[in-house]
């Protein structure tokens, strides 16, 4: 195995805890104020991540999450705006807040490439250097 695959494995193996961690984190309601806003901003790392993964991998599903990547990163700021105005008890959240339905959706967009990046990366078979013919 070359060193890209394994660091196609590695990276999106990663991303794919860090974005379970977080759904997993927000799931059990671990609210503290200051912590709970960070929280947000891993699945976007995780994403990154995963992203990077398929593009190092080489993988066919690199264009999938380059979009889960962008769907997480321009959902996050709206996402987290909506999270802040919710703890300030504001009562009223802007129109502008169905954009944030694109940060979860990335997320869990990119939960299945990583999935897939990695179920292909072990299905691919390797190429070894003996068998390519030299021009």
């Amino acid at each position: 195995m070359n060193k890209r695959m394994l660091w196609s494995r590695i990276l999106c193996a990663l991303g794919f805890a860090v974005i379970a961690i977080e759904a997993v984190l927000l799931s059990l309601r671990f609210r503290s104020n200051c912590w709970y806003v960070f929280l947000w901003i891993l699945p976007v790392g995780g994403s990154g991540l995963v992203a990077l993964g398929a593009f190092l991998g080489n993988s066919r599903y690199r264009e999938f999450l380059y979009g889960a990547f962008g769907l997480t990163v321009c959902g996050w700021y709206p996402a987290l705006l909506v999270v802040v105005s919710a703890l300030a008890d504001s009562g009223s959240i802007g129109w502008w807040a169905f954009v944030a339905y694109a940060y979860p959706v990335g997320a869990i967009m990119s939960l299945v490439g990583a999935g897939l990046v990695l179920v292909e990366s072990f299905r691919r078979t390797p190429i070894h250097k003996d068998s390519v013919e030299a021009t």
